[in-house]
């Protein structure tokens, strides 16, 4: 076979196969939850950022409709790069205008499986999703 610049690309992943360090992404064809389907297979899955199981909350789902409805699909930029939605400012009680600090923000950075969100604060913002 003539080297064409990739020869070592296709050597590296025959020797990650060999290894069994070579990776086949799966597809998962339902929504992303507790239990997956993957290749046909009801599976638990122990790797998704899912792990409260809101992700699928019927009422999380129908405020990322209005969500969509309203300010449309896209990453946008760094908010103080493009600015910030009002979004953000309804879900912050108006943080990023206001000297006043504010006793939490509604959404974690990181929530680590070791210190879940009360309940009470689950339920607080379940109930504050929009119902139509």
């Amino acid at each position: 076979m003539p080297d064409n610049g990739v020869t070592w690309i296709e050597e590296e992943l025959a020797r990650l196969k060999d290894a069994g360090l070579y990776t086949n992404i799966r597809t998962i064809d339902s929504p992303m939850d507790a239990w997956v389907t993957i290749d046909g297979r009801k599976l638990l899955n122990f790797c998704a950022n899912n792990y409260l199981g809101l992700a699928n909350h019927p009422r999380l789902r129908e405020a990322a409709k209005h969500a969509i409805d309203r300010y449309g699909v896209g990453p946008g930029a760094v908010r103080t790069i493009a600015g910030t939605m009002s979004l953000h400012v309804e879900w912050s009680g108006g943080w990023p205008n206001s000297r006043k600090p504010k006793p939490a923000s509604p959404f974690r950075a990181v929530s680590p499986p070791t210190s879940p969100p009360s309940p009470r604060w689950l339920a607080a913002m379940i109930s504050s999703f929009p119902t139509n």
